[in-house]
């Protein structure tokens, strides 16, 4: 063929002419050698390399070629014994598979049709002499490969390419002899059969787990949805009925085989209840699970492929079957509830619940068509019986978990201990629990949920109590001042306080509950807010007990500023404490988390400011630097407590005893005289402040420029507090001008005593003669005071109240037309002094001059008369 294809392209060269060898000399570019023996029956086209001639040839390039060996005859043994080409094929074909690929050999489902050289030399000479068409070939190579199938499995996208192949030939011409189309008929129900036999036992053929088996099964199905699109071309049809309606039949088929086959093994309906209840429960896992795989696996392929429901349809079947056996077996175990029984129903019931939840996968359902609608009755007492050992288990849990706490944090990042992680998991399970649960019936399941609350809220409390008991048990460190178990159990307390809480909003209304989902009953509403209160109750007496190991040095330090002499600056008497307090809050800041941090220093403050208002009482007439001092260390405590916005609020810092603290300080630096000032202003602004708990008096005051006198008239009084035993008082009404300083003159004045009423009517005037500047000095007011008369007692205090002068008719600017009387009547608010008027109060206690001293005797007979607040 070399010699052949050399000539050609000498020939080419000269075009067709001859001429003398000189002028057409041609330069050689490359040859090919091909023995004829290697050329493939079936044929060849590819590129060929370009050989040399010899080894100093140098040749680069290559040539394509098309080669074809046909030989058409058709003398053979086969054709003298008058079997046809088309059988003789198949004969043939059948033997060099069942050589080729024996059913012993391993890994037999990957072959894809690859036969030997021989094999396939043998095979294409046969067909060339046989002159089959394309479509005979591909016809042939099924029928074949899919019987040959049934005993050695095949790679199923072999399968599908021969079907791919025949599908290609068939669409260019349709058409094959009567014998041969039969035999292809019976090729595909032959292996539609098959596979559905397959299709019964996807379990075990296809397991989901497996992912090559699950891409066989893929295969699988487009097989058979390939051979629907040869039906209508046939006249004898292959299929009696639909491909899908086959299909459905061999899954419903193949489901209650399973599930026989896994009832009679667990669950024997012979056995008793007690006994067949374990293996009911595994039942009901096996099949949560194998619709849980049909519905993640399964259900795409059959419905993409086949147009078959198949989630649908297994999960009816499976649902159904369930139900029927459970119904039965509740029945007989409803008298014989036991622990171990309950047990396994609760589990049981979990299980069903959990199968009730994929039918909201599939579309158009309707709640009531479920034959386990309503399967809930049966299993409540179970329920309620296993809530109850629930609560024992968590106790049991909780304390075993305390037992073995070191109340110390589990690792760096986290500062609780291991014993409030297993608080906090075991919560968290019981509000999963109750989510599996699902009650469906909004009624029952508002009296599961608030019992499961309550039990929760009780075993949340019985854990910080054995916290307590567990830290109580503890020896300290000696001078410890701050210590890391305290730290702990705190942060313990409120890692358990923010679980328990969300756990218990975890038990809202269940879907359902028209306009309720979601919202929790009142009654657990009530014992939520209940638990929470009392955590934080827990949180705070922890906080107290951390807190009180450090009252003895913070009164030292305050003691220290208190005693230091006034020729040191204000920072270096204040540096002792802010060291102390920077050392001892930096610890706390390791070892607390942030809302405990923030707990520790908001009764760290009031540590501190009752501190210092204790050492401004034990220190009387000192120097005024003698506060300023303390003033000074008043803010540089804010400032650090603060800490640029990273601690406590100012809002929260400023309020309170802060203060008071602040308003001694400053009433500390006032004279007497404003002092007695600050205390009736402290008056007036009480007057709105009081609700209407003491009773109402109504008076009109003004005052007359002409006479230059106050008129003060008391009208009536209502509600007031009965102070006698009847149930009734005798009050009357002191009126007098305050401050005294303002009117050293004037002298209090009474009105008559109302026998037995709580509304009296008084309407009685008095005038006082005083300036009218007098009445617009700062403080200045009318105090009246209701009393209760005894016969044979101090007169009973019922209430005071003040009226600034400063506001009066006449007093700021004078009446029109003289002396006339004007102003509307005042209705007054009785009321009790509140603290700042007292603060005020001891501010004079503490003064040694002679005025201080009257103002505050006058004060304490009154007081004798006061009682207790109701």
């Amino acid at each position: 063929m070399g010699r052949y294809f050399k000539q050609i392209v000498k020939s080419a060269r000269a075009n067709g002419t001859a001429g003398p060898t000189e002028d057409h000399t041609d330069d050689f570019l490359g040859c090919l050698n091909i023995p004829v023996r290697e050329v493939p029956v079936a044929g060849v086209d590819r590129w060929f390399k370009l050989e040399p001639r010899s080894s100093a040839s140098r040749v680069e390039g290559d040539c394509h070629l098309v080669l074809k060996l046909i030989t058409t005859q058709r003398d053979t043994a086969m054709s003298q014994r008058g079997r046809s080409g088309f059988l003789s094929h198949l004969l043939l074909l059948s033997h060099l598979l069942r050589f080729e690929h024996p059913a012993e050999e391993p890994n037999s489902s990957s072959w894809r049709g690859e036969l030997s050289t021989p094999a396939a030399t043998i095979l294409c000479l046969h067909g060339a002499q046989s002159n089959l068409s394309p479509l005979q070939l591909a016809v042939l190579h099924w029928q074949v490969s899919s019987r040959h199938h049934q005993t050695c499995t095949l790679d199923y996208s072999y399968l599908l390419g021969l079907l791919d192949d025949m599908q290609a030939h068939w669409e260019e011409a349709p058409s094959l002899p009567q014998e041969q189309e039969e035999g292809l008929v019976d090729s595909f129900s032959a292996f539609s059969e098959f596979g559905l036999q397959l299709l019964r036992q996807p379990r075990d053929y296809f397991p989901a787990t497996n992912s090559t088996a699950v891409y066989r099964l893929e295969l699988l199905l487009k097989c058979l949805g390939k051979l629907q699109f040869f039906q209508p071309s046939f006249e004898i049809c292959p299929f009696e009925t639909e491909l899908n309606m086959d299909v459905a039949a061999a899954l419903k088929r193949g489901n209650r085989e399973w599930y026989d086959r896994i009832l009679n093994a667990r669950s024997p309906r012979e056995q008793p209840g007690p006994q067949r209840l374990p293996g009911l429960v595994v039942l009901a896992d096996a099949i949560y699970d194998d619709l849980q795989s049909c519905y993640s696996v399964y259900a795409s392929l059959f419905h993409s492929i086949l147009n078959v429901d198949v989630f649908t349809l297994t999960f009816r079947q499976l649902e159904r079957l369930m139900a029927e056996e459970a119904w039965v077996l509740t029945e007989e175990l409803s008298p014989k509830m036991t622990l171990e029984v309950a047990s396994g129903l609760f589990e049981l019931y979990l299980t069903l619940a959990d199968l009730q939840h994929f039918w909201d996968s599939i579309p158009g359902r309707d709640s009531r068509s479920l034959a386990l609608a309503g399967i809930h009755t049966p299993f409540l007492p179970a329920v309620k019986f296993w809530l109850q050992v629930l609560r024992d288990q968590a106790k049991w849990r909780l304390q075993g978990a305390v037992d073995v706490d070191t109340l110390e944090p589990v690792d760096p990042s986290s500062r609780h201990s291991s014993s409030a992680a297993t608080a906090g998991l075991c919560l968290s399970h019981i509000q999963e629990l109750w989510v599996r649960l699902a009650w469906p019936d909004p009624a029952q399941a508002q009296g599961l949920g608030t019992q499961l609350g309550q039990d929760m809220c009780e075993a949340t409390l019985f854990y910080t109590e054995l916290l307590r008991k567990k830290v109580d048990t503890q020896p300290g460190a000696a001078g410890e001042a701050v210590s890391e178990a305290l730290c702990v159990v705190l942060n313990n307390v409120e890692l358990v306080r923010k679980a328990a809480g969300q756990a218990l909003k975890g038990l809202a209304w269940p879907e359902g509950a028209p306009g309720l989902e979601g919202v929790l009953p009142r009654p657990l509403l009530s014992c939520t807010q209940a638990l929470d209160d009392d955590l934080q109750r827990e949180a705070h007496t922890v906080t107290a007990h951390l807190t009180s190991k450090m009252v003895g040095d913070i009164r030292k330090y305050v003691q220290h500023i208190s005693l230091s002499p006034d020729s040191i600056q204000n920072d270096e008497a204040v540096a002792p404490l802010m060291k102390y307090q920077d050392e001892k809050l930096a610890l706390l800041n390791s070892s607390l988390v942030k809302g405990n941090l923030s707990r520790v220093l908001e009764a760290l403050w009031e540590l501190l400011l009752q501190a210092i208002l204790q050492a401004l009482g034990a220190n009387r007439d000192v120097s005024a630097d003698f506060y300023s001092r303390f003033h000074f260390t008043l803010e540089a405590l804010v400032t650090f407590f603060h800490a640029e916005g990273q601690g406590l609020s100012l809002e929260s810092l400023r309020d309170g005893s802060y203060k008071r603290l602040k308003e001694e300080l400053r009433l500390h630096k006032c004279s007497t005289r404003e002092c007695i000032e600050q205390f009736y202003l402290d008056k007036l602004k009480q007057r709105t402040l009081e609700q209407n708990r003491f009773g109402r008096l109504s008076v009109r005051c003004h005052y007359e420029a002409a006479e230059q006198r106050l008129a003060v008239e008391v009208l009536h009084a209502a509600d007031l507090l009965p102070l006698d035993a009847n149930g009734l008082s005798d009050p009357f009404v002191i009126v007098e001008l305050g401050p005294p300083h303002l009117f050293p003159l004037v002298r209090s004045q009474r009105t008559q005593v109302k026998t037995r009423t709580l509304h009296p009517v008084y309407d009685e005037l008095f005038y006082f003669s005083v300036p009218a500047e007098a009445c617009r000095r700062r403080g200045a007011c009318v105090l009246l005071t209701v009393m209760d008369h005894d016969w044979l007692s101090t007169n009973d205090f019922a209430g005071e109240a003040a009226l600034g002068l400063g506001g009066v008719s006449g007093v700021a600017r004078p009446q029109v037309g003289g002396g006339a009387r004007a102003g509307q009547p005042v209705t007054l608010h009785l009321c009790r002094p509140r603290a700042q008027v007292r603060s005020a109060l001891r501010m004079l206690e503490g003064r040694t001059s002679k005025e201080a001293q009257e103002f505050v005797k006058k004060l304490k007979e009154l007081e004798k008369c006061m009682e207790a607040d109701p």
